[in-house]
């Protein structure tokens, strides 16, 4: 048995919950319930939180519907101690969704896993850089894999991507949990083992299966030490999720992803390719951006993906903790004078906040210039966003294979 196995860990935890379940600070305590009342749509009909208390403090947690008449809520609890928890639901007629009498007792981790070992990352007193939950810094050494849930990289090519990125010393991925830049609503392109995330294209109709198996993705990353960075949404004018889905369909998808994957140690980048001054909550995509940070009961750092950095003029009510734009796909220009201007302005304004390039050398990557990329950008004083493997559009000939296989080949690993 692994010791720190997640997955074995969420297996234990959901069958020992109703008798008081023992969990390790930081890792995930999952429990489920079944309403014996039925919905037409248990997605859209309600909502159902879980309130868990230790002292004086609480967190409400979002559950999420796990298929049929059930429920789930997954909880890492970041203090050490005894916790009571209550079940609450928007239909308050519904006794099986609303009820409390539940306990458990948070013990010491023992592991080695650093995400766990010193707790969640956030940003750091002096709004400079990440730090986990304890002080200890946390440096961010990203990776991007935008369509790494789908099933053209197989169950095994993730875990040998994974693996090698771990070597390498990688410590977050992003990748797309939702609707993809590029494919069509309904692309079979898009699906994992699982299916399609949804089955209409307003997003009404989730499909939990295909969750199911993005979990196991998470999971897998996060046992391997690295952080992923979860992608919501798309917001380029040919892919625009907000216009297709509309404001309270994209706050539901992220009310289902904080369900699901707020216990993880986890960042939100809110949407990709979204207007600029989304950051100070200037366009509909703010909104839900304060939405995002309402119900998340962790607060984990939200950014979202897009050219530019925060302009800091007064007034300006900030919705990201941490500043994230592209450098450029192209490797001569992204270490330019101007590129790394956009980097130096965003690090000078007001309120400070931790810069980094979160796009840079997406096509036709040479080593040289992934290598100096980051260089430039590190001694710059920023971390670095690399696009090397290049799960973007699996198009890349030097690394995936043709796009009109459908499919990524073999990994080819990057010498980085």
């Amino acid at each position: 048995m692994k010791k720190n196995s997640l997955v074995l860990a969420l297996f234990v935890l959901a069958h020992s919950a109703i008798h008081g379940a023992e969990v390790n600070q930081w890792e995930v305590f999952e429990t489920s319930f079944t309403s014996t009342k039925r919905y037409a749509n248990p997605f859209t009909d309600l909502d159902v939180s879980v309130v868990f208390q230790h002292e004086d403090q609480q967190w409400t947690v979002p559950a999420f519907w796990r298929g049929g008449e059930k429920w789930s809520v997954r909880f890492a609890p970041p203090v050490l101690g005894e916790y009571q928890y209550r079940i609450e639901a928007t239909d308050k007629s519904n006794p099986d969704l609303n009820r409390g009498g539940q306990s458990l007792r948070a013990i010491p981790y023992q592991g080695k896993n650093p995400l766990l070992k010193h707790g969640f990352v956030g940003v750091s007193g002096d709004r400079r850089h990440f730090e986990h939950a304890d002080g200890t810094p946390f440096f961010w050494l990203g990776d991007t894999w935008w369509k790494g849930l789908c099933k053209r990289l197989t169950w095994e090519g993730f875990q040998e991507l994974t693996a090698d990125r771990k070597t390498k010393g990688f410590s977050v991925v992003q990748m797309v949990c939702g609707p993809y830049p590029d494919e069509g609503w309904f692309d079979p392109r898009l699906e994992n083992e699982g299916g399609m995330p949804y089955t209409t294209k307003e997003y009404t109709l989730v499909n939990p299966a295909y969750f199911d198996y993005a979990d196991r993705r998470f999971q897998h990353m996060i046992e391997s030490g690295i952080a992923p960075a979860i992608v919501g949404c798309w917001g380029r004018s040919d892919c625009n999720s907000l216009e297709a889905i509309g404001v309270e369909g994209v706050k539901r998808h992220w009310r289902y992803l904080v369900a699901r994957y707020s216990a993880y140690p986890v960042f939100w980048i809110l949407a990709g390719e979204i207007p600029v001054e989304s950051k100070w909550g200037q366009s509909p995509w703010g909104d839900v951006a304060k939405y995002l940070r309402q119900i998340d009961p962790y607060h984990h750092p939200v950014t979202c993906h897009t050219g530019q950095g925060r302009r800091g003029a007064a007034g300006d009510e900030m919705v990201i903790d941490f500043d994230m734009m592209g450098g450029n796909h192209d490797e001569k220009v992204a270490i330019s004078a101007a590129t790394l201007s956009i980097l130096t302005s965003a690090r000078d304004v007001t309120p400070p906040m931790p810069v980094l390039v979160g796009e840079t050398c997406y096509e036709g990557p040479h080593a040289t210039g992934v290598r100096r990329c980051p260089a430039a950008h590190l001694l710059d004083k920023y971390a670095e966003q690399s696009g090397r493997p290049y799960l973007w559009r699996g198009r890349n000939l030097a690394l995936w294979g043709g796009r009109k296989s459908g499919s990524f080949r073999s990994i080819r690993r990057a010498s980085i």
